[in-house]
Parts: C-alpha cells; sequence; structure tokens
C-alpha cells in the first residue's frame, strides 16, 4: 500500500509505502507518475519506506523492465528507510539508469526532501 505525500509539490513527488507493495499498487503508481510525469515534466521523487515490510518481487520486476524508458525522466530518487535491504537495494539499481539514487535514514527525511527538490539538475 502507498500514499502520496502532502509535501508533493512542482514535479517533486513524495510517496509513502506501508507494509508490502503489490501488483496492485503498481499498477495504480506506475500510470500515476507517467501522467504526472508528461503533465509536468522531469521529477523528483521521494521514497519513504520507513514502513515498508517488503515489495512483490514480481512487480518490481516488470515494472523495472516494462517502464525502464521513464527513468531517463526522474532526475533524482532519494529512498528513506532504517532497513538494510533497502540500502543496498539503492546500491545495485543505481548503475542501471542515469537517474541518481541516494539512500537517507528515517532521521534524514527533511534532508531527503531537500535533496529532491535542488535546482541541480
Amino acid at each position: 500500500m502507498y500514499q502520496v505525500l502532502s509535501e508533493s509539490e512542482n514535479g517533486n513527488i513524495g510517496i509513502k509505502i506501508e507494509r508490502k507493495l503489490t501488483q496492485d499498487d503498481y499498477n495504480l503508481l506506475s500510470p500515476f507518475i507517467d501522467r504526472l510525469r508528461q503533465e509536468v515534466g522531469p521529477l523528483g521523487l521521494l521514497l519513504d519506506m520507513t514502513e515498508c515490510e517488503g515489495l512483490n518481487s514480481q512487480a518490481l520486476w516488470e515494472d523495472l523492465t516494462g517502464q525502464l524508458h521513464q527513468f531517463h525522466e526522474i532526475l533524482r530518487v532519494a529512498v528513506v528507510g532504517e532497513r538494510q535491504w533497502i540500502e543496498c537495494g539503492t546500491k545495485v539499481f543505481h548503475p542501471l539508469r542515469k537517474t541518481t539514487v541516494k539512500y537517507f535514514s528515517p532521521d534524514q527525511l527533511d534532508e531527503a526532501w531537500n535533496w529532491v527538490k535542488t535546482d541541480e539538475r
């Protein structure tokens, strides 16, 4: 399950992932991001995964392989979380695209927002 964070504005979107992100969640989230990308152009993305218990790996794989063309218009991704696998996953996927991905701990949420919203694009 996910929710769009109220701090989202001007092409910078925050998404809080709660419990487990399912295939149905991906099916809603991907078109939402694509529509926003078409409306405002390149995006900054903050993923708050502090309450995430897991991801549907099949959904993640389908999203990565089916939507890879979109990543060039997502300039920055801040991943916020406290689980070791989130930091590892951030590092693993970072080299696969031109998008800049950075990991932040839960106490760095404000710093993550500032980084995503920076004008250095």
